[in-house]
């Protein structure tokens, strides 16, 4: 015995297969998807590979932030100083006793915790320091005195007709090694760090 063939719903299934297969075709001629893939490093990530902003940005403004001076409580004692007796003659003694940043800045020359670089800026050269220091003040000195450095290039540049901060920046430093302290360490043109020698 054979079974009646219902001819509406295999019309209507061939009509369902063909919209499908139109619809198909449709979408992969017309429409085109964009995917994006977005690549975040994690915060370890960029640390490990010296691109944490919040940490370059804090050390930055550590190097410009206003400081008190360096007179320990032990120097006013030993000096017997009472600042609200003294005259101004005992306090600007004590006041030059204080070693200066340029002084501090000689001693890591000497000492390779910091080296003059071939692009005219202090570096920080912890592998080579020969002495214990505060990474955290090397790190303040260093950036302090960059920060004047580029500060000095730039207005030198701009009154200079037809130099450029680079050009500056080149003969301000052929001009500055000849006044680094003895025995600071100095940056050569092949990125080997070497003691300046004197006669």
């Amino acid at each position: 015995m054979t079974r009646p063939v219902n001819v509406r719903s295999e019309k209507r299934a061939f009509i369902l297969l063909g919209l499908t297969l139109l619809l198909v075709a449709l979408s992969s001629a017309c429409i085109k998807p964009t995917v994006v893939l977005i690549d975040s490093k994690t915060a370890l990530e960029q640390q490990a590979a010296s691109e944490f902003k919040a940490l370059e940005n804090d050390l930055e403004q550590a190097g410009i932030q206003p400081k008190a001076e360096g007179i320990t409580r032990a120097q006013l004692e030993e000096k017997q100083v009472d600042l609200g007796k003294s005259t101004l003659g005992e306090i600007a003694q004590l006041y030059s006793a204080v070693q200066t940043e340029a002084e501090g800045i000689d001693q890591m020359l000497v000492a390779h915790c910091i080296g003059e670089a071939k692009d005219g800026v202090l570096k920080h050269t912890p592998e080579q320091c020969q002495d214990k220091v505060d990474k955290a003040e090397v790190n303040r000195a260093v950036e302090r005195a960059n920060l004047h450095r580029r500060q000095l290039w730039q207005v030198v540049a701009k009154h200079q007709p037809g130099a450029s901060e680079e050009k500056t920046r080149l003969t301000w430093r052929t001009h500055h090694l000849k006044r680094v302290v003895c025995g600071g360490l100095i940056q050569q043109e092949d990125g080997k760090w070497e003691e300046k020698k004197c006669e």
